[in-house]
């Protein structure tokens, strides 16, 4: 088949959309077999000047269609899930009893248990029920939760709605290319649109998917004034200290369900289904396939097989990325959810300023995490980068456990937020940079992603009531993990700079691969 431009698009177009004598190929290192079409192919080798300016059109639309929804999908998931260090602080433990024993833990770690659980479930339902109906039907349950922990006056059904909570929050992030970092809700719409006979062909092409950081970053940002926002709620309430936090889970709830019905109506089907996108022409809509298929050279599907995960569990630097995961999800859920606490029981702000005061670390730590990710990317190092983040993690954690200073304090709960940030962002990252196929990356996403929950329950164990206000065993437990992370990672660095040189002398294939080498 040749390849002329002077092709009608009639035929080029017939010719891209054709699935016939798919080919499999067999990665003999990974055992993974990938399907390409060669009349596929041929066909996605140009666009027109035409189909370029229509290109255009089409992602604007697409641009103004997602991205709003989806980033506040995004924003409400990360309210949602993390009012419960503010809610503690405005009456919350008092009116549920959760200061007795270790009733709190639970209530908390029993968030993540439901997520873990659900992970499969809930992406499975996604795949089959589509999008809109299933995002939406998650939101509004979410919300209605949400708005049920307002009235609850037992700590036993405050953790059983946890516990829903979780499930219904448990959309993974499918890291099908590999670029983008710690997405969850949103990423994971972006790359499930767009199927078509059971291949994964995502909106996004590659440049794109550089977004997805964004939707992440821009997230964090706008959750980290949710304790302001939490502060405001309390205001409606009588007494505030002992009752606003029912206004802040009864508001934040009401305002959800109302963003997801809003959700099912805005949230687009698959594109390629002419009858429910018709804010996207036949013409954009095929325009847009053939861009994200010539962007990814072929249809490319990656079977995930027992073969494929035990090709990542064994390898050790995926272990020690893992562990980087966990680390900085435990130092990340353990600000959210205990440093208004600290502020209010240890340096004895008030409640007003306990709750006001979280969002300048956060925001903080959303800035470090972005400027530090952008500089890694540009450079191409990663290690070295982590090893700076848990060294500012430590450092930090130290300055909350042990001075009696409140300032110093405070100036702690900056660097070490920034820091455990920038951990959880980073290991994805580098994670990915050294995975080869598309299989094994959404196997790696999936054990991260699975990884960092178990960093909230991690968090909930190690700050225990008993050692309420100042937790200074739990503040030591993380840094201990911390700092274990540190060595594991320089010991990773050691490694694959040793690897890197015997493939440079020729003496070993890396991921059997004469040309891959490991991005240190």
């Amino acid at each position: 088949m040749t390849n002329s431009p002077h092709k009608s698009t009639t035929d080029m177009d017939s010719n891209m959309f054709r699935r016939s004598q798919l080919e499999a190929d067999l990665d003999k290192g990974t055992g993974v077999y990938i399907e390409t079409d060669k009349q596929t192919n041929d066909a996605l080798e140009y666009l027109t000047p035409e189909q370029e300016a229509l290109l255009g059109r089409a992602m604007r639309k697409v641009d103004l269609r997602l991205v709003p929804i989806l980033g506040g999908l995004y924003v409400f998931s990360l309210v949602d899930r993390n009012n419960f260090g503010g809610a503690r602080v405005a009456g919350l433990d008092e009116a549920t009893d959760l200061e007795v024993s270790n009733r709190s833990s639970i209530a908390i770690l029993v968030f993540y248990v439901g997520y873990v659980i659900w992970m499969l479930p809930s992406n499975l339902a996604l795949q089959r029920v589509g999008p809109a109906n299933w995002l939406s039907a998650l939101c509004v349950t979410w919300g209605i939760v949400t708005l049920c922990v307002g009235f609850v006056r037992d700590w036993r059904v405050l953790s059983v709605l946890r516990v829903v909570l979780g499930c219904v929050e448990a959309v993974r992030a499918v890291n099908e290319h590999g670029r983008q970092r710690a997405v969850r809700l949103s990423e994971e719409v972006c790359r499930q649109y767009a199927r078509s006979d059971g291949t994964v062909i995502p909106w996004a092409n590659s440049g794109d998917l550089r977004r997805a950081a964004g939707y992440y970053l821009i997230g964090q940002m706008i959750s980290s004034f949710g304790n302001i926002l939490a502060y405001g709620l309390t205001q409606i309430a009588h007494n505030p200290e002992r009752d606003g936090w029912k206004w802040i889970f009864i508001v934040e709830g009401a305002l959800t369900i109302g963003f997801g019905v809003l959700a099912w109506f805005v949230i687009p089907d698959m594109p390629y289904n002419v009858e429910k996108n018709k804010w996207l022409s036949t013409e954009e809509k095929d325009v847009v396939k053939q861009s994200l298929l010539k962007d990814r050279g072929d249809f490319e599907e990656s079977k995930v097989t027992w073969k494929v995960i035990k090709s990542i569990l064994k390898r050790p630097h995926m272990w020690a990325f893992a562990i980087l995961a966990l680390a900085g999800a435990a130092g990340s859920y353990s600000f959210l959810l205990f440093l208004p606490i600290i502020f209010r029981k240890s340096l004895g702000y008030s409640m007003q300023l306990s709750l006001i005061l979280t969002a300048p670390p956060a925001a903080f730590a959303t800035m470090y995490a972005f400027g530090l990710s952008w500089a890694s990317d540009k450079i191409r190092l990663r290690g070295y980068f982590v090893l700076g983040h848990c060294t500012i993690t430590i450092v930090g954690l130290c300055m909350i456990a042990f001075p009696s200073s409140g300032p110093t304090r405070f100036a702690g709960s900056f660097l070490g937020q920034a820091g455990c940030s920038a951990m959880l962002i980073s290991a994805n990252a580098w994670g990915m940079n050294n995975i080869r196929t598309d299989a094994e990356r959404n196997v790696y996403s999936a054990w991260v992603t699975g990884i960092s929950a178990i960093g909230g329950i991690y968090s909930a164990l190690v700050f225990r009531q008993q050692d309420s206000p100042r937790y200074v065993p739990g503040v030591v437990a993380v840094g201990a993990m911390v700092l274990f992370t540190l060595i594991l990672v320089a010991l990773t660095i050691i490694w694959m700079r040793w690897m890197n040189r015997k493939a440079d002398q020729g003496k070993l294939l890396i991921e059997g691969s004469r040309t891959f080498r490991y991005i240190i």
